[in-house]
This record gives structure tokens, sequence and C-alpha cells, in this order.
């Protein structure tokens, strides 16, 4: 099992700032531009299919709500499965 990082309260919090973010189309052939991110935002909510940072397979993360921070990193959000819109993601 990989080891667990440990941090402060304040490095944990400052994990979960974005200086970066961009508009993601789902795509099931290609990776996002810049990939991996730390998180996605839900503008519309749904379902959405994350390949978790180079593990070659979806996910499917069901029913996310609406202005939902999904803090995953990942690679690509995939077409099939993905009903979800309005789709940022950050790093």
């Amino acid at each position: 099992m990989a080891e667990l990082q440990k941090y402060s309260v304040k490095e944990s919090l400052n994990q979960l700032l974005y200086d970066s973010a961009v508009a993601v189309s789902p795509d099931d052939a290609s990776d996002i531009t810049g990939a991996p991110y730390k998180a996605l935002y839900v503008g519309v909510g749904g379902d959405v299919a994350l390949d978790l940072n180079n593990s070659g397979e979806a996910i499917v993360f069901k029913n996310l709500a609406s202005g939902q921070i999904l803090p995953v990193v990942f690679d690509r959000v995939d077409s099939t499965g993905t009903t979800a819109t309005n789709l940022v993601a950050l790093k």
C-alpha cells in the first residue's frame, strides 16, 4: 500500500486551494490538456465517469450534486457514463 503523506491542518487546507481551471468536454479517447487535475467542479449535477490518474479505466461517480467539488486526482472525463454538465477541472 502507498505510504500516506501527513500534513498539518494548514497544509491540508492549502491542498484545497486551486490556481488553475479549465472547462472540460467529456471525451472517451483523450486526456485533458495539462492533466492530472486535483478536483472536478460539477456545474449541473448527474453522473461523472473519470479516469483516475493513469488508471486506464473509468470510475463512475453517481448522482453528483450541482455545485459540488469532487476532490480526486484524474486525467480524463469520459463521455460514456457522464451525464453531468458544465464541468471544470481544477489544480
